[in-house]
């Protein structure tokens, strides 16, 4: 975890810091324990990570008065219930993404969230990279803004034999490619520009006969015209976790790339 992310995880548990309260993590697969791992690292007081199905059939963690924030790492047909139960009761959420398998599931929880007055936030990581936060501060550099393109690769689930959770739609939903990485570079591409996509393009390939999308490809319009293109795949190999992000401007352009974070690339 880099600095950058730390400070944010430092300010967004400053109430459990100072009332001597804690963090719940829910959720005990890789998400959960990188949470959990992140919580020691700060030196944050938590309980978990616990399992996601056990809380949904024994909810009452979710009501310990001690607990002021709750950290929602479960698999994503399960945020709803988790996420809204943990606002109703009171508690801050950390909650990945997606926020729901769909529209009516996110817009449910965005209502819970303003009716009961908690802080509600998506777990987008990689905002918080130095060269992230250097480029977004160096942007207008670039001029006016034409064009975003970029791409977001892994392998992980390059083989027919190759199995998770995510790959099921009635627990990941039906997007598993744009709603799993993707959703990473759309973010990083809104904030950066700073503008919103309007309108999306994709044509999707599915392999070994899944029912999500294994690969796509994206056409963007953001909110002033401006184009972005992405390619999106889980199935690429040698990819580990490729993530790059170009602008283009009237006077340069800037690209970042996960697999080298602390560079940033400007011409």
């Amino acid at each position: 975890m880099n600095s950058a992310t730390s400070r944010f995880w430092a300010r967004a548990h400053n109430d459990v810091v100072e009332a001597d309260r804690r963090a719940l993590v829910v959720g005990s697969g890789y998400a959960g324990v990188k949470h959990a791992e992140a919580l020691e690292e700060l030196g944050i007081p938590f309980t978990g990570p616990l399992s996601a199905r056990r809380v949904m059939e024994d909810p009452r963690a979710l009501d310990d008065a001690t607990v002021s924030v709750v950290h929602i790492c479960a698999a994503n047909d399960l945020h709803v219930a988790l996420a809204g139960r943990a606002l109703r009761a009171g508690k801050d959420v950390v909650c990945e993404k997606p926020l729901a398998v769909d529209v009516r599931g996110a817009e449910e929880l965005v209502a819970i969230a303003h009716k009961t007055g908690r802080l509600a936030v998506l777990a987008y990581n990689y905002r918080f990279h130095p060269m992230v936060v250097e480029l977004a501060t160096r942007i207008a550099f670039l001029g006016p803004l034409h064009t975003a393109r970029g791409s977001f690769l892994q392998d992980w689930l390059l083989l027919a034999t190759d199995a998770n959770w995510r790959v099921e739609e009635a627990r990941g939903g039906a997007s598993r490619a744009i709603a799993d990485i993707g959703a990473h570079w759309l973010d990083l591409a809104e904030l950066v520009s700073g503008k919103r996509i309007v309108a999306v393009a994709a044509q999707l390939g599915r392999l070994h006969g899944r029912g999500t999308e294994d690969h796509a490809g994206l056409l963007l319009r953001f909110s002033d015209g401006m184009t972005g293109t992405l390619m999106l795949s889980q199935a690429a190999a040698g990819h580990r976790n490729d993530m790059e992000l170009s602008l283009d401007g009237a006077t340069g352009s800037a690209t970042w790339r996960h697999e080298r974070p602390n560079e940033l690339w400007l011409g």
